[in-house]
């Protein structure tokens, strides 16, 4: 009798110790370490290396030691990007956390979806004073594993929104941009440049840029900054956001149409010698201007026109020349002289 209570005794004890292994499972998981932001540091963490956008790591092991609790990867981001990182083992449960350059929780996942313990982990970078960011890893368990870092981004919009041309910016692209420029907003410029991360001290080639004098303007239609070469500038007019020309060129305006907005010519000759930057125009002289070369102008400022172009007709007789009658007198208004009333404005 002793010995079939003694065997029943046994059979309990091994059933509750299996139970026991069973709770232990995957399938009834309880949080490791609930880990804050004050729970990382460079202390205890390894930093494995560095990925851009669109990159996968290599092959990376995670090993518990009394120093390293976690392995992390360094990656450039701005505000308003948009990542998703996946965080894939075959050997072991990853856990994965985004932190920004302030080792302040971005975002985290354990488990990417039921039945898959790959970590996924989808955020927007908010802002920060360093484009530095961590993806950190561990193993759930604590166990040893190795994992691959999978990191796709989408830099954040950073021309759209403007309303006038002082909305927008025209910025060197990249660190070293040999006469490669971009537009952006000019309230995100700072963003832009802080996201390439260039290294200090920086060191360029010497060499020399040819300027395409495009200049940074809002596209009224799309609310974006966009960049305009000269020739394509819609200048002046009587127009809610008026486009300016770069330095060295100025607004013709249609001479029947003053309101309607014009075109940005280059500015040559005069006493400088200037030389139109386009090798298919020629500078000729400017026919909305007083100063004539064939009659002792000999630094006439021109303007650039192309070589194939017929020569511009001259400038209809205003009042400069034919005067104005009594109680009236001569001024530049909507782009020609006029005889306007003795104290009146344009």
């Amino acid at each position: 009798m002793l010995t079939k209570l003694a065997s029943i005794a046994t059979v309990i004890a091994i059933t509750a110790a299996a139970v026991t292994a069973c709770s232990a499972q995957p399938d009834a998981k309880e949080e490791v370490a609930d880990e804050t932001t004050q729970a990382f540091s460079l202390r205890d963490t390894f930093i494995a290396g560095s990925l851009a956008y669109g990159e996968t790591s290599a092959l990376t092991p995670y090993r518990h030691t009394g120093r390293t609790r976690y392995v992390a990867y360094k990656f450039s981001g701005s505000e308003g990007d948009a990542i998703d990182v996946w965080v894939k083992s075959n050997s072991g449960d990853p856990v994965a956390w985004v932190l920004d350059n302030d080792w302040r929780v971005v975002a985290k996942n354990d488990d990417a979806a039921p039945g898959n313990t790959d970590a996924h982990v989808v955020a927007t970078l908010p802002k920060n004073a360093s484009a530095t960011h961590y993806v950190v890893v561990r193993d759930y368990w604590l166990d040893p594993m190795s994992f691959r870092v999978e990191l796709k981004g989408k830099g954040a919009d950073l021309v759209s929104g403007c309303n006038v041309d002082s909305d927008c910016a025209k910025i060197e692209k990249g660190c070293c941009a040999i006469g490669a420029y971009i537009p952006v907003r000019a309230d995100r410029v700072a963003d832009y440049q802080a996201g390439l991360e260039c290294p200090q001290p920086l060191f360029c080639p010497m060499m020399m840029i040819r300027d395409d004098h495009s200049m940074a303007q809002c596209n009224a239609a799309t609310k974006k900054c966009e960049l305009v070469l000269p020739k394509d500038i819609a200048c002046g007019g009587f127009t809610l956001n008026s486009h300016q020309c770069p330095v060295g060129y100025s607004c013709q305006l249609p001479i029947a149409q003053p309101d309607v907005p014009g075109k940005c010519v280059q500015r040559c000759g005069g006493f400088a010698g200037i030389q139109c930057s386009d090798p298919d125009e020629a500078c000729v002289d400017d026919p909305t201007d007083t100063c004539d070369p064939k009659n002792g102008g000999a630094d006439c400022g021109g303007i650039c026109q192309p070589k194939s172009a017929p020569p511009p007709p001259p400038p209809p007789a205003d009042c400069r020349t034919n005067g104005c009658g009594t109680g009236k007198f001569c001024s530049f208004c909507w782009g020609s002289y006029q005889c306007i009333p003795n104290g009146a404005m344009c």
